[in-house]
C-alpha cells in the first residue's frame, strides 16, 4: 500500500472517479530554484501555514559561502529556515538547514528588518510595520528569533531524513525543530496541480493520544509560553470561533461571503495578554489576497480571577505578494472612505500598512449569544466594507500607475 497522497477527478454525474496523473518535477522540466522556490516565495502559505519570507538565496554569512533557499518568520516570531529539494531530499538535507539556523541563531531583530527591507525592496520603517502585522501583537518584536526551526520540502524524502528529524522533535523542548512537507505533482491533460503534505510531525496526532496530568493551559485554551500556538487543537475557544464564522457566513448574500477562514483558533501570548484569533478571508477574484479580511481576536488575562473576555473585531486590508503593503496614498484613500461609514460608536481606525477599522466588545461568557452578538458586527463590516474595497481595487491600480509613471 503506497503511503504517498493520491488526487483523483470526480464525476459528480456519473459518481465515477479516476485517479490523476502522479509526475515528477524534472519530467515536467521544473527546477528547484527557478520553479519551487518561486511558487513557495510567492505563497508561502503551499507550506502549511502563516509565514512571512524575508529573504531568498541569503548568502550573506560572515566565514562560509553557503546559501540557504528561503527564511521566513513565523507568527510566533521564529525563525523558519526553508530547504527545498526538487524530487529527492539525498542523505543530508536535514544537515544543512541545521547549520544554516545556527549560523542565523543570534540575528537580531534589526537585523531580520533589514532582510525584509533588501528582500521586499521597501524601506526599513516599513519592514518593521510589515513584521509587526505579520506577528500581531504590539510586543512582539521582542520575541523575534528567540528561537529556530526548519522546514524541508521535497519531493521524497531519504529515511536517514525522516528518522533523523523524528528523533530531533522528539528531543525539541520548545515545539518541533523540524517540519517535512512533501510536495507531489500531478498532471490532468494540460493542468498541472501541486499536492503539499506535512509528514512530520504527524498532523493531529494528539487528536488520537492519551496521556497523564492536566491540560497546561488549565482548560482556558490559552497557552502559558510566549510564542507557543496550538495549531491542531479543537478546543473551546477554536469551538467557539467557528460558530461566530459559521453564523456571519449563512445570512450573508452568495456574492459577499468570504470564501476561506482559519483551520483553527491561532494564538500568541506575551507580557499579561494571551491572545486568540480566527479568520475570514477571500481568495476568489479580484482580491487573490490573504491579508484582506475580517477576524475576530480573543484577549484573555492571566490572572485567573478575571472572568471577562475581551474581544476585538478588526477588517484589515492589505496586498499580498513581494510588495505586501499599500502605499501611503492608498492607505489615506482607503481610510478615509472607511471614516464614512458608522458601523459602532466604539471602532477605532487601525494604524500602520494596513488600512482597517477595528470594534471592541467583552462578555463574561462565551455562549451563543456572545456569538451571536459577534457575528453581527463582523456581518455589518462585511455589508459596507466589501463592496466599498472592492469598488477601490481599480482606483488602487490606477494610483499605483500613476506613481510608477
Amino acid at each position: 500500500m503506497s503511503a504517498e497522497p493520491e488526487l483523483f477527478r470526480i464525476n459528480p454525474q456519473t459518481r465515477e472517479s479516476e485517479k490523476i496523473e502522479k509526475v515528477e518535477f524534472a519530467e515536467l522540466g521544473f527546477r528547484e530554484r527557478r520553479d519551487i522556490q518561486e511558487w513557495i516565495a510567492a505563497n508561502p502559505s503551499i507550506l502549511g501555514e502563516d509565514l512571512l519570507i524575508i529573504c531568498k538565496e541569503f548568502s550573506g554569512f560572515d566565514r562560509t559561502r553557503e546559501r540557504l533557499d528561503l527564511l521566513a518568520v513565523d507568527q510566533a516570531g521564529k525563525l523558519v529556515v526553508i530547504e527545498l529539494k526538487r524530487d529527492d531530499t539525498g542523505v543530508d538535507a536535514h544537515w544543512q538547514a541545521i547549520k544554516y539556523a545556527s549560523y542565523l541563531r543570534r540575528a537580531s531583530a534589526e537585523i531580520i528588518i533589514d532582510m525584509l527591507a533588501n528582500f521586499a525592496q521597501i524601506s526599513e520603517g516599513e519592514a518593521g510595520n510589515i513584521l509587526v502585522e505579520h506577528l500581531n501583537h504590539p510586543d512582539s518584536l521582542e520575541a523575534v528569533n528567540a528561537d529556530q526551526r526548519i522546514i524541508l520540502a521535497s519531493r521524497r524524502f531519504a529515511p536517514e531524513v525522516t528518522s533523523a528529524a523524528l528523533w530531533l522533535n522528539e528531543q525539541a523542548t520548545n515545539g518541533n525543530l523540524i517540519t517535512c512537507v512533501q510536495l507531489t505533482p500531478y498532471r490532468d491533460g494540460d493542468s498541472l496541480y501541486l499536492q503539499a503534505t506535512t509528514i512530520i510531525p504527524t498532523p493531529g496526532m494528539e487528536d488520537y493520544m492519551i496521556g497523564i496530568g492536566s491540560s497546561p493551559d488549565g482548560g482556558t485554551g490559552i497557552t502559558s509560553h510566549y510564542g507557543q500556538r496550538k495549531e491542531n487543537e479543537e478546543d473551546a475557544i477554536t469551538h467557539f470561533m467557528k460558530k461566530v464564522a459559521d453564523c456571519v457566513v449563512e445570512p450573508l448574500r452568495p456574492e459577499l461571503r468570504p470564501n476561506r477562514r482559519s483551520r483553527h483558533a491561532g494564538g500568541w501570548g506575551g507580557g499579561e495578554l494571551n491572545i486568540r484569533y480566527y479568520r475570514l478571508w477571500y481568495g476568489r477574484s479580484p482580491w487573490h489576497n490573504r491579508h484582506m479580511c475580517y477576524s475576530v481576536h480573543l484577549n484573555r488575562r492571566r490572572d485567573d480571577e478575571v472572568d471577562d473576555w475581551p474581544v476585538e473585531v478588526r477588517f484589515q486590508f492589505t496586498r499580498e505578494g513581494k510588495n505586501a503593503r499599500l502605499s501611503p496614498t492608498e492607505v489615506g484613500e482607503l481610510q478615509n472612505r472607511l471614516n464614512e461609514i458608522r458601523i459602532d460608536d466604539d471602532q477605532m481606525p487601525i494604524e500602520g500598512i494596513y488600512g482597517g477599522i477595528s470594534v471592541g466588545r467583552s462578555s463574561n461568557n462565551l455562549d451563543d449569544h456572545f456569538a451571536g452578538i459577534l457575528a453581527q458586527i463582523i456581518r455589518l463590516f462585511i455589508e459596507q466594507i466589501t463592496p466599498l474595497v472592492n469598488g477601490l481595487v481599480n482606483d488602487f491600480e490606477e494610483m499605483r500607475n500613476q506613481e510608477d509613471a
